[in-house]
């Protein structure tokens, strides 16, 4: 839709200029936080038409208003178990929940929020429109949002003054993968993630932002979508390039609900809610208010709600899809860290007070649990077959252990602990970072926006080699908050796993 065409227009003179954009969405009015002045904010934007009531499991529609809107606070999560004090980043003194979005949910989420330099577009020439990351948080397909406190970049962009970075929510858990009978399309959440994409290519040179240049960038399931979607739309990617923290297609997920063909498990929530015999479970179900829904799947951990193997969007076999070409031919940047799985300790029976010598028995078993997963079977596997694409790759591994992340429960590179980093968010919650954490926080934030410039060549020109070259970096472990290494140093663990 041409952004003409909602009849809208602004004032280039006026003062308030730099905080109007036009977009597909409407005239939306951002804001300034104060403590980073030349960073813009335009938060809680709608890019679809909320699922709710009969567009309850329909795939995202286009969201248009003739009204002005107000976008100055990330919207809430969509609808999930409230696990966040629950998880295992609350047990033991870790009390990490900044990583869990803040306990606001509701159906109407389809939201994205963007933060841009302070540089309006229009005073900006065509050549110096900047980079865009999209962010695409992690959560298992079952939970996550963008009001999480340590997803914000604004610190990060106002540090540059060089990119864009857009965050973005989607539906997940029964909301976003139902596996309804009567429903033709089941990846619902992996819609919105795709049309959020559309959306930034479409808009985001309103904001100072160059559509040629958008990088989507996940991690854990956040990662295994952005993947998904290198293989749902090989042709058309929209991004060229993408960056996949802690999981890959190939990740080894326990997508059991992709072979429920009797779709038992929507079943067992319609008869939970009085929809089993109705004459249709699917219309009768989206006349059940959310919370419901939600509260007879935190009743029964038996059921599963998660990506589904249509053919389409999610495929069986993408060893396959790589021997047939069928996937884009974007650069990626794959990495993952050192202790993925540390943060599952502390609710296996480690002693309290904390000891180290169980820790460290425990730290083993979950790293060789680590290793055959999120290493070999996804970021390795991925790496190779990649590879004999001759696709451009970029390896990493992080190491960072600091004590404002890494609580004294499980010390280490536990799973999302570089995202506080990345985000400058690090010293926020827990006490303040070290100069080291600083330093290695601005490193990492520096090598991902030289990738968001130049996905081809943007990291080797800064000393990373690529893949293809037996490659890769370290973060965060050595005295140097970046260090260049032959990947075998990472890999060589699956070669004695047998892995390779």
């Amino acid at each position: 839709m041409a952004v003409q065409a909602l009849g809208l227009a602004i004032d280039s003179n006026s003062s308030s200029e730099s905080l109007q954009v036009l977009t597909t969405s409407g005239l939306l009015n951002g804001f300034i936080n104060s403590a980073f002045p030349e960073t813009r904010q335009f938060l809680g934007i709608p890019f679809s038409l909320p699922p709710t009531g009969p567009r309850r499991w329909l795939p995202p529609v286009g969201f248009q208003s003739t009204a002005s809107l107000l976008t100055s606070d990330i919207g809430p999560a969509c609808p999930q178990k409230r696990l966040r004090n629950a998880q295992v980043y609350s047990v033991n003194g870790g009390n990490m929940t900044e990583f869990f979005p803040q306990e606001l949910f509701s159906e109407d989420c389809l939201t994205l929020n963007v933060w841009t330099p302070l540089i309006s577009q229009p005073q900006r020439a065509e050549s110096e429109l900047l980079p865009v990351i999209v962010w695409f948080f992690g959560g298992g397909f079952v939970q996550g949002g963008t009001n999480a406190l340590y997803f914000n970049p604004e610190s990060w962009v106002q540090r540059t003054q060089a990119h864009i970075v857009v965050t973005v929510n989607f539906r997940s858990n029964l909301f976003g993968f139902p596996n309804a009978a009567e429903l033709t399309e089941q990846n619902l959440g992996l819609l919105d993630q795709r049309f959020a994409l559309e959306w930034v290519r479409d808009n985001i040179a309103r904001f100072g932002g160059d559509p040629s240049k958008i990088v989507k960038w996940g991690e854990s399931a956040g990662a295994i979508a952005c993947d998904f979607l290198n293989f749902a739309y090989p042709g058309d990617p929209i991004v060229h390039g993408m960056i996949l923290d802690s999981g890959t297609a190939l990740f080894p997920t326990a997508a059991t609900v992709s072979f429920d063909k009797g779709h038992i498990n929507f079943t067992s929530i319609a008869n939970a809610v009085g929809c089993g015999y109705a004459t249709s479970q699917l219309e009768c179900m989206r006349t059940i208010p959310w919370e419901t829904l939600e509260g007879v799947m935190g009743a029964d951990s038996s059921l599963a709600f998660l990506p589904i193997i249509d053919e389409k969007i999610m495929f069986e076999n993408y060893t396959q899809r790589y021997a047939m070409g069928a996937v884009s031919s974007i650069p990626a940047i794959i990495g993952t860290n050192q202790h993925e799985l540390n943060a599952l300790i502390p609710q296996t029976g480690l002693n309290t007070p904390y000891n180290a010598t169980s820790f460290a028995v425990f730290e083993a078993k979950y790293d060789a649990a680590a290793n055959a997963t999120f290493l070999c079977e996804s970021a390795v596997d991925t790496s190779l077959l990649r590879q004999t694409n001759n696709l451009t790759t970029y390896r990493y591994r992080y190491d960072g252990n600091f004590p404002n992340i890494s609580p004294k429960a499980y010390p280490g590179a536990f799973h999302a602990a570089e995202l506080p980093l990345l985000f400058g968010t690090a010293g926020r919650y827990h006490g303040a970072s070290t100069a080291y954490e600083e330093e290695a926080g601005r490193e990492m934030q520096d090598l991902w926006l030289a990738f968001a410039q130049d996905p081809e060549k943007g990291l080797k020109k800064m000393g990373w080699g690529q893949y293809a070259e037996r490659k890769a970096v370290l973060f965060g472990g050595f005295s140097a908050p970046v260090v260049s290494i032959d990947v075998e140093n990472i890999d060589g663990v699956c070669t004695a796993l047998g892995d390779l």
